[in-house]
């Protein structure tokens, strides 16, 4: 699986990834000690293996393919959620009625017979 760094920690040897399906993301944490993770940045573009164990991905011996790819994909991701907070998305308002919208009543209410007499006339 493809992927691009969206954070890392160099003293802990972790990243998140945001993966190619753009389902939940992947991390990565380097057990070993003897890891790339440190070399690691947000926005670079890296390829592994994909294993899920209980609800979480886990990258698995993740490789740098282009360093630097994305570098503004991080902050891009950060600016659309302010943007959305700021922005929240509400139900459409009505707008007001027109003149040229017609109710309708049931027949044989008050209301259908005053439309009736007011438009025959």
């Amino acid at each position: 699986m493809y992927g691009v760094v969206l954070w890392s920690d160099k003293k802990q040897n972790r990243a998140v990834i945001w993966c190619e399906d753009h389902r939940n993301l992947a991390f990565y944490k380097d057990e070993s000690n003897l890891s790339e993770a440190s070399l690691f940045v947000p926005g670079d573009l890296v390829e592994f293996d994909l294993r899920e164990v209980d609800d979480m991905r886990l990258a698995v011996d993740p490789c740098v393919v282009s360093a630097h790819e994305f570098p503004s994909l991080p902050g891009d991701l950060k600016a659309a959620k302010a943007n959305l907070r700021r922005n929240k998305i509400a139900p459409p308002t009505p707008s007001p009625r027109k003149n040229n919208v017609v109710a309708l009543h049931p027949r044989g209410t008050p209301k259908a017979h005053r439309a009736v007499e007011t438009a025959y006339r």
